[in-house]
């Protein structure tokens, strides 16, 4: 038998092997994403957060505050965690500890709503906002090792798909539970109705990291130590400065980012305006997960097939319009139109950024480059609390304009950027 023989007779079993495991991966990690993203029909900063902070007696600037500390606080420590990834050569154990540690603290929420959301409105707000906060930042710090750990165990070719998969089976979940949030708000008080709401949302996050301790990751990374501060800086000065490509993607991203502004006040101005009952929360959340449904499935294969550019083309637009149909609505139905375009960005943009990012990058330094677009979006995000303050001064279509005029301007230099996938040929497996 030739050499060649022998080693294809040896190579194809384990090329098999290794697809078997990769498709494994890909149903735990379709599993796990799903029941995630479902706990959100139960608490997101969009529609859940505005509510429970006016309930607390928060104002429009703490409302504005809340994807701030959603993005902000996720975003900023990627770029330091970023460096230690590559110091162990597996990523699992660190996803796993931190994910459960990401968890504890929406369990610890619930405990704070029905401890003192009635008879200390005031210090449950401030520890709502500490948890909140607490969540983010460990979910910032964990995100760069889940990342890789996910490119690390799925199929180059699938990773599309399984995001926008996960985010459809997640929101069609998703669904149902926002008819649980419709019904608990109808027909319970403040503040056990919100209280059960997140202890739900903790049970579904929880069986998530269940599923998640089953994926397999059995080829190790090369290791690195990490640099000083300082060489990391003129590290990440010296990418910004050689990729173009990446340069101009960075500012397409940060106008786009401003352009979300309105997302958080679209809620309070349906209540204020049409004096809307508070179970149209629900009503809401369920608009925002059908969009999910319909439509993160469909653009994560149009990503698969034809790169992840026109995706995000799709989220851009649909901030666009959202911003100015908020504008001139004089009806409250024009909202579900609003929350339709919400949750299409919702559950498919911030992921397909990741991908986008990760074909700009190589394998050695993937945790990096997302890493610095991660805590280089984050200051963007500061334009919520801009946008609270201009809310309380000058009214909520201000903020419908500012945010329409930023995401449009994001659009048009995201057409300019160059789709990474028309240079880069498609990998049989991951490394």
């Amino acid at each position: 038998m030739s050499r060649v023989a022998c080693a294809a007779f040896f190579f194809i079993p384990s090329l098999k092997t290794a697809r078997t495991v990769f498709s494994t991966n890909f149903r735990f990690h379709l599993l796990e994403g799903s029941l995630y993203t479902s706990s959100f029909a139960l608490l997101n900063f969009q529609v859940v957060y505005p509510a429970i902070v006016q309930h607390l007696g928060g104002s429009n600037i703490a409302v504005g505050s809340l994807p701030v500390i959603n993005y902000l606080l996720y975003l900023l420590p990627q770029l330091v965690s970023a460096n230690y990834v590559n110091m162990e050569p597996f990523r699992r154990p660190w996803v796993l500890a931190g994910g459960l540690a990401q968890r504890l603290q929406i369990l610890l929420i619930a405990v704070v709503i029905a401890l003192f959301g009635s008879g200390f409105p005031t210090l449950a707000l401030m520890l709502f906002f500490l948890l909140f906060g607490l969540n983010q930042v460990i979910a910032g710090i964990v995100a760069p090792s889940w990342f890789d750990f996910v490119v690390k165990t799925t199929l180059p070719h699938h990773r599309g798909r399984l995001m926008g998969l996960r985010s459809s089976f997640g929101s069609g979940l998703g669904l149902l539970n926002s008819l649980v949030l419709a019904g608990l708000l109808t027909y319970f008080t403040f503040p056990w109705n919100y209280t059960l709401a997140f202890l739900l949302a903790f049970a579904f996050q929880f069986a998530s990291w269940v599923w998640l301790r089953r994926v397999v990751e059995d080829a190790p990374s090369p290791t690195e130590p990490p640099v000083p501060l300082s060489r990391l800086i003129a590290k990440v000065m010296a990418i910004v400065r050689k990729d173009k490509v990446f340069r101009l993607f960075l500012i397409s991203t940060g106008l786009s980012i401003v352009g979300l502004m309105p997302q958080g006040f679209f809620t309070i101005a349906a209540l204020k305006r049409f004096e809307l009952p508070e179970s149209f929360i629900g009503f809401f959340t369920m608009t925002m997960l059908s969009a999910q449904v319909v439509f993160a499935g469909l653009l994560g294969w149009i990503a698969d097939l034809k790169g992840y550019k026109i995706s995000l083309v799709v989220c851009s637009a649909a901030m666009v319009l959202a911003s100015f149909i908020a504008l001139f609505a004089q009806h409250p139905v024009w909202y579900f139109v609003i929350f339709s375009f919400v949750g299409l960005i919702f559950g498919v943009e911030l992921m397909t950024r990741l991908n986008f990012v990760a074909e700009l990058a190589t394998n050695k330094n993937r945790p990096l480059y997302i890493g610095i677009m991660n805590a280089w979006s984050a200051p963007f995000f500061l334009s919520s609390l801009v946008a609270g303050w201009v809310s309380d001064n000058f009214g909520y279509d201000v903020v419908f304009i500012a945010g329409g005029v930023f995401a449009l301007l994001g659009l048009t230099l995201l057409l300019q950027v160059e789709d990474p996938r028309s240079k880069k040929p498609e990998a049989g497996l991951p490394s």
